[in-house]
Parts: C-alpha cells; structure tokens; sequence
C-alpha cells in the first residue's frame, strides 16, 4: 500500500515539475506581496509552485526523499504539493483550503479527499 501511494506522489512530482515555468523577478515580487498573508487560491496557481512565501525565492526544488515536498534553497522552508487521486486538483500545504488530515496528517484536498492508507484502500 505504501508503494502505491509513493508511486503516486511521484508520478504527480513529475507532473508538477514539468508545469513549473521559471518566475521573472517582477512576477515574482507581484505574487509574493500578493499571497504572503492571504494564501487562499495558492493551490489555483501553478507558478506558485516555484515561489517560496517565506523568503520570496524563486529557488524551489524538489525533496529527494519525501515525494510531494519541495524546499527552499534559499531559507529551507519545505512545503507539500501533489495532485490529488480521486479529483485531480492540486493539494498546496500552504493553502487553507487544503487542511492537514486529522488521522494521517496529510493535506486534503478541496474535494475531501485525503491520501490516507484507509481512503486508498
């Protein structure tokens, strides 16, 4: 069960991965000020992937052996951001609308859905 669920992580990394373009210094700065305290939609937005709310870095890269999470280079910050299996949304950590899972501290998803071993089974 376990294996299924890290394939998926994975799968959604690459997925992600290869939907982050590169943010221009102006972008950027407009969309840090922007979802620095109001971070509800982060999840709507792709290029945030790729922006650290912490520090306003554009440095993001993935975690090698957590699939899901991306850190900071610049101020180490890690965050969650997947695709979700039963909708296809994406979860952002950094979103309110993606609330931690009280039973496996995972992020839902806005449809109520958690990646929780019970839910895959």
């Amino acid at each position: 069960m376990h294996l299924a669920i890290s394939t998926i992580f994975l799968r959604n990394r690459e997925t992600i991965m290869e939907a982050i373009t590169p943010l221009d210094r102006d972008l950027a700065k407009q969309l840090f000020a922007q979802y620095r305290k109001q971070r509800d939609g982060i999840r709507n937005r792709p290029e945030l992937a790729s922006l650290c709310l912490i520090c306003g870095s554009v440095h993001i890269i993935p975690k090698p052996d957590d699939p899901g999470m991306f850190i900071c280079r610049d101020c180490r910050f890690a965050f969650y951001r997947s695709e979700c299996t039963a909708c296809g949304k994406t979860i952002d950590g950094r979103d309110p609308k993606n609330p931690a899972c009280g039973e496996c501290g995972g992020r839902k998803c806005t449809c109520g859905a958690c990646q929780c071993p019970s839910d895959s089974a």
